[in-house]
């Protein structure tokens, strides 16, 4: 005994997965359609259908434009309908793809710095030498500071390490003197770390627990009282 069943793995490929099989057999169908009025009506009600399973679409530009080019790739690239006036229907070339978003770079070296600071240090080398680029420098290294120990949470680091990613980082251009002494950051200077502050617990005063106790007490001579007077 033999079984007619159709699988999706024997099937043809889906051309827009998010609509479905059954939507993309009625538009390759909608062409059989004889009547122009049924078949104009037909696509219509289809297209309905696709905003309904995707009704997400609303939210960009010209959807309904969208959904049209749609329909007509999926229907192989014609469909003897008329398009709403101010729509192009003619679907994008196959392989197109719009152009990719501009990410930021990652293949920077030592990011925990911050970009602050490594568009400082990039700044400072199209600068002449001079005490302008001498002053960005120990700026930079000074910002450098902060961001190490708050990425460090305050633990030990070394300003050798500092002068030599400096120098590093600058592609060796910008050199902080030996003996020029890395400021300390003060206690007001804004933290790089964006995490939240811990909250600090409320330590629980003892004057409810000796109230309570009072109570406790007080009540217990009630009733001992009170058996006294029932015994006489």
């Amino acid at each position: 005994m033999e079984w007619d069943i159709d699988y999706n793995t024997s099937s043809a490929e889906l051309i827009y997965s998010e609509y479905g099989r059954n939507v993309q057999e009625l538009l390759q169908k909608a062409n059989e359609v004889a009547d122009d009025d049924e078949r104009q009506a037909y696509v219509e009600r289809v297209i309905t259908l696709m905003l309904q399973m995707q009704p997400s679409v609303k939210q960009q530009e010209n959807y309904e434009e969208r959904l049209w080019k749609h329909a007509f790739r999926i229907a192989g690239g014609e469909l003897n309908v008329k398009v709403p006036d101010g729509i192009d229907a003619a679907p994008d070339p196959e392989g197109a793809h719009p152009e990719p978003l501009p990410y930021p770079d990652t293949s920077s070296r030592m990011l925990h710095y911050g970009k602050n600071v490594l568009a400082l240090i990039d700044e400072g080398k199209k600068m002449e030498d001079g005490p302008e680029r001498d002053l960005l420098t120990y700026t930079a290294a000074y910002y450098m500071k902060i961001a190490l120990s708050d990425w460090r949470d305050g633990k030990f680091y070394n300003e050798e390490m500092i002068r030599k990613d400096l120098y590093e980082l600058s592609d060796k251009v910008l050199v902080l003197p030996p003996n020029a002494k890395i400021g300390e950051p003060s206690s007001n200077q804004p933290s790089q770390d964006s995490g939240l502050r811990r909250k600090k617990k409320k330590k629980k005063s003892g004057g409810n627990n000796n109230n309570r106790s009072s109570s406790r007490s007080s009540s217990n001579n009630n009733r001992s009282s009170s058996r006294n007077r029932r015994r006489r």
